[in-house]
């Protein structure tokens, strides 16, 4: 009989890449699978939808914020009242974590999986429920829970109750990975747990097979987009980032000071929501780089590597504080990659990993230090022939750094953890 393994997640299917080609891998190798999330809004709940659709495993919303108004009405009182309770008493819950944390162990405990691996912190009291009743559970570092968002956020936030559920799950759970060495070192020297297995935020090498080749970004360009090819002498250098939200603390404040400093032809390319940041992006951004900025709206997760492709350098500027952003390595770091991207990227230590495993493609730079990053980015329009020689390499490295190398790691690891359950049994 087949093993059946869940995927708790509590988040949005399209923002979670991570969950889809776990769910893939696992699926592939045989197992049953079915993912857990949540919608919180209509827009990336029909996206969850398109993105599931044809698949060999189930998804299923196990809250929806976008359906009935009851619904909704008791999903906000439950945030409402555990954010109270930790206000005004200070008594850490579930329910303060995120929308549906309730509805998620109740899944999981009907679902009663085989093995279920928590990917996301609404998840992680479902799986310390699964625990306590002797059942297997993984958990996914993708991120550092605990030791992530930036000091004004976290102090709604029960830090000291995700650190627990952390070094539980990861202590006396049957399965752990997370994104990085760094990260997986400093896990073992927080909590003194079994080391998990890093797993990186890479992609299937197929994916490039699905490029459409069209340029939309860059309209002005004719022609097909052919990414390992070289750009034009004449063509402004791109410059590329792209995440959910287009707001403060993601790097932005030095690529745009950076970007003050540049001479030459260049454009910078964003693309994500960036709604109720107006304000704050108006007084970032100098007049005379605003003219070369464009703000693109985010696109299906199918279509994303397209839209990366068109563009010549892709910006990482992820920040050493907190802890879970420098441990970690993004999706969009390899993404640039496999789009045949040169990368910028700050020297955390989870992008200095990474470039290191790219083999030389990527440049770094010491985080908060605007005038390397110039140096760097200066660079690319200058030269065109190191920047296409950066593209080059980074079509390479993209090919290598695939997710087709880490799929079989990962099902092993599951088939390991799924075997010692039957040997304690």
């Amino acid at each position: 009989m087949e093993s059946f393994v869940a995927i708790a997640s509590g988040n949005h299917l399209c923002s979670n890449p991570r969950v889809v080609k776990e769910a893939d891998a696992l699926s592939a190798a045989g197992f049953k699978v079915c993912v857990l999330g949540g919608a919180y809004t209509a827009g990336l709940k029909q996206r969850d939808l398109r993105l599931a659709e044809g698949r060999d495993w189930e998804f299923r919303h196990v809250y929806d914020l976008t359906g009935s108004a009851a619904a909704r009405i008791w999903l906000k009182a439950q945030r409402k009242l555990g954010l109270l309770l930790w206000s005004k008493a200070r008594q850490a819950n579930p329910w303060q974590i995120f929308y549906g944390t309730g509805n998620i162990s109740r899944t999981v405990a009907r679902l009663d999986a085989d093995l279920t691996i928590v990917h996301w912190e609404a998840a992680l009291p479902a799986g310390i429920r699964q625990l306590n009743k002797g059942k297997a559970v993984g958990i996914d570092m993708e991120d550092w829970f605990s030791e992530d968002l930036l000091p004004s956020a976290r102090s709604s936030r029960p830090i000291a109750m995700l650190a627990a559920m952390e070094k539980s799950l990861l202590s006396e759970g049957a399965h752990s990975t997370c994104t990085s060495e760094a990260m997986a070192d400093a896990l073992v020297g927080r909590y003194q747990c079994r080391r998990p297995l890093p797993i990186r935020n890479v992609f299937p090498s197929a994916e490039r097979d699905k490029m459409d080749g069209q340029w939309k970004d860059r309209g002005e360009l004719t022609g097909r987009n052919d990414p390992p090819s070289p750009r034009s002498e004449t063509t402004p250098v791109s410059i590329f980032w792209y995440s959910q939200t287009i707001g403060p603390g993601r790097g932005l404040e030095e690529l745009f000071a950076a970007a003050d400093l540049l001479r030459g032809i260049f454009q910078i390319h964003l693309r994500g929501d960036i709604r109720g940041y107006e304000a704050w992006f108006d007084g970032l951004v100098a007049p005379h780089v605003r003219q070369k900025t464009q703000i693109h709206p985010v696109v299906d997760n199918n279509e994303l590597l397209s839209r990366i492709a068109e563009h010549d350098v892709g910006f990482a500027g992820e920040r050493p504080e907190p802890p879970s952003r420098d441990l970690t390595i993004t999706n969009k770091f390899f993404q640039y990659l496999q789009g045949g991207l040169a990368v910028v990227a700050s020297k955390t230590s989870g992008q200095k990993e990474a470039a290191q495993a790219a083999d030389g493609v990527v440049m770094l730079h010491k985080p908060g230090d605007v005038a390397a990053l110039a140096a760097n980015l200066q660079r690319m329009i200058d030269n065109r022939s190191d920047l296409n020689a950066m593209r080059a390499a980074a079509w390479e490295a993209g090919g290598r750094l695939c997710w087709e190398n880490e799929a079989g790691r990962l099902v092993e690891a599951v088939d390991e953890a799924l075997e010692g359950r039957k040997v304690r049994r």
